[in-house]
């Protein structure tokens, strides 16, 4: 598995699928990788998943302080970020809260 330092996902592919990197490094446990975008009251509950289940995290606001000002906390965004170890676990949670509270889209 190869890793993008830059947009911080693991990847099966020899170039990063988001921007295009061609020269990537073998993932490491501890490599931080991309695992949910969620906004507002989502984020925080997020994190206390997160935080229960004792998966450590990085959150990083994805506009500026300045739009988060302007919008209110309502609209903030945040990325998350997780060891590539956990990462699975990580994403599983978010897929069980966007199940839970009726975000998941159905085909």
């Amino acid at each position: 598995m190869n890793y993008c330092k830059h947009c911080m996902i693991p990847t099966k592919e020899t170039a990063c699928p988001l921007c295009g990197e061609e020269h990537l490094w073998p993932v490491l446990p501890e490599d931080p990788c991309f695992a949910a975008e969620l906004e507002g009251p989502w984020s925080d509950m997020y994190a206390d998943l997160l935080e229960q289940r004792q998966i450590p995290c990085l959150r990083k606001q994805v506009w500026g302080m300045d739009w988060t000002a302007i919008l209110g906390n309502r609209l903030a965004r945040m990325s998350f970020y997780v060891p590539y170890e956990r990462l699975s676990d990580a994403q599983e949670l978010a897929q069980a809260l966007f199940a839970r509270n009726g975000t998941e889209t159905e085909e």
